[in-house]
């Protein structure tokens, strides 16, 4: 437990439980590994059926572990060269505001002189309605802006649609809420008052709608923002078996704060997780999935000596086995760029007694404002493997490779969602020697995972395809096909 003394939030302070949050609730695999042993047939199955279920678990196991609360809100996605960052944070969310408001101005050619005489003419007016068009990227941008003369308040909207067909969304808004103090061109006085995203994707992915919001504290202008409320609503698609999860971050200057999200599935079952988070950077978390298994954890953030530290224990529901998981870790906070270095112990106790073993290493770097995540795996039995992500504003992009005791091959990619949910593509090789050659893998897979860690796919090997179930758990089902 820390020794620090209680201390009020500073921009700071916020900015590293933000990302602390990010770190340890979903830093640390919760789910049970999966050997090809613990996969279950209608008949007995061959063993690339088993191998292609098993592998994609682990890797999903892995994945969440970095990216399950991935972000407590995300931010719109970058439109032309407005350069809008992700918003996740008081800081940000201001900057962001304050970029859109700049840029549009500038990118506009607004007449500054009309724009002071129509601020005191009317009382509530919209003094700018835009829409351009970027031939090169493919999306259409429409801009407005509308102004309250008696309040001093402004309400600028940026909409984003007509993406490319190979874009995942279909439209993005923004709405920015901002006490402008009578002055809609000097922004030095300006005070955010609230900002909302919506973002809709395309038919066919996971997510269907995500809306995020952001309201702060109160704080005097020409300083930030040091707390506030951020929550997340998103809605999955008809065909997914989760139906929709909702979040909220909330921290006060002084008080401390907390966070939640509960998922609902089409079965009517939930998951909830929640944690706390104390003036002195120490902090809980809990969380009970829809099938029994609960997970509790104490932690040590990096925000004031730049060095954290977690433990936890997960506990299935009785008559499972494995029946716990036990999992601590270390890491270093790098001040600058809030980059991480860490390592991290996992041991996994069965029925019979006996213990699995596994150690991960962490690498992040920033390279050109893109921050890619290197985990790097080995287990005990020998298995090993390296999983890299890479952060964009809509998904993150998975990929990486697999060896498995027996020395088959594995290499998977993968898209993951900012609420945990991610889409997985697997192939499966003989031996990475047989994949450096070029040979036909022996089996392939495709499989979407929610935050809870279920998940549905289908396995093809030797022509045939075989649907597969993958439970809470961890544990897989595969129906042989008729």
């Amino acid at each position: 437990m820390s020794t620090r003394q209680t201390k009020s939030l500073n921009t700071g302070s916020f900015l590293s439980i933000s990302f602390f949050v990010l770190f340890n609730f979903i830093g640390c695999s919760t789910n049970d590994p999966v050997s090809p042993d613990n996969v279950n047939t209608v008949d007995n199955g061959n063993q690339s059926i088993k191998k292609v279920s098993a592998s994609s678990v682990s890797i999903y196991n892995n994945v969440a572990s970095f990216k399950q609360v991935s972000n407590l809100i995300q931010g719109p996605d970058a439109i032309v060269d407005l350069e809008i960052p992700e918003v996740e944070n008081p800081e940000s969310a201001l900057q962001f505001a304050k970029s859109i408001q700049q840029k549009t101005f500038s990118k506009l050619s607004l007449d500054r002189k009309n724009l002071n005489k129509v601020q005191t003419l009317f009382e509530e007016t919209v003094i700018w309605d835009v829409t351009i068009h970027d031939d090169s990227l493919g999306i259409t941008i429409r801009s407005s802006l509308i102004y309250d003369t008696d309040t001093g308040v402004g309400r600028l909207f940026l909409v984003g649609y007509d993406y490319p067909e190979e874009h995942p969304l279909t439209y993005d808004s923004t709405e920015i809420v901002v006490d402008l103090n009578f002055s809609i061109l000097d922004d030095s006085d300006d005070m955010l008052l609230s900002l909302e995203n919506l973002k809709r994707y395309k038919p066919g992915r996971l997510i269907q709608q995500e809306i995020g919001r952001f309201e702060p504290d109160a704080y005097t202008p020409g300083t930030e923002p040091t707390g506030g409320v951020l929550s997340s609503d998103i809605t999955y698609s008809s065909s997914s078996f989760i139906s929709h999860t909702q979040a909220c971050f909330e921290y006060h200057e002084g008080v401390g704060g907390s966070f939640s999200k509960e998922s609902t599935f089409s079965d009517g079952k939930t998951s909830r997780e929640e944690v706390t988070f104390n003036l002195d950077g120490t902090g809980t978390f809990f969380n009970t999935r829809r099938d029994g298994t609960q997970i509790d954890g104490l932690f040590d953030s990096a925000d004031e000596d730049g060095e954290g530290s977690y433990s936890l224990t997960t506990t299935f529901p009785e008559g499972h086995d494995p029946v716990s998981i036990s999992e601590s870790g270390e890491f270093t906070l790098n001040s600058e760029d809030s980059t991480i270095d860490g390592s991290f112990e996992k041991e996994v106790n069965y029925l019979d007694g006996t213990v699995e073993k596994e150690s991960v290493t962490v690498n992040q770097t920033i390279v050109n404002n893109i921050k890619t995540t290197t985990l790097t795996v080995v287990n005990a039995d020998g298995s090993h493997g390296k999983i890299t992500l890479v952060e964009t504003p809509d998904v993150d992009q998975v990929s990486g490779n697999w060896t498995n005791v027996d020395d088959t091959y594995v290499v998977f990619s993968a898209e993951h969602y900012s609420d945990g949910s991610a889409h997985l593509i697997i192939t499966v090789y003989e031996s990475e020697t047989a994949f450096q050659n070029g040979d036909d893998p022996i089996a392939s897979g495709e499989f979407d995972f929610y935050p809870d860690g279920s998940g549905h796919g289908t396995v093809t090997e030797s022509g045939k395809t075989y649907d597969v179930t993958i439970h809470p758990d961890g544990s897989v089902t595969v129906e042989v096909p008729a």
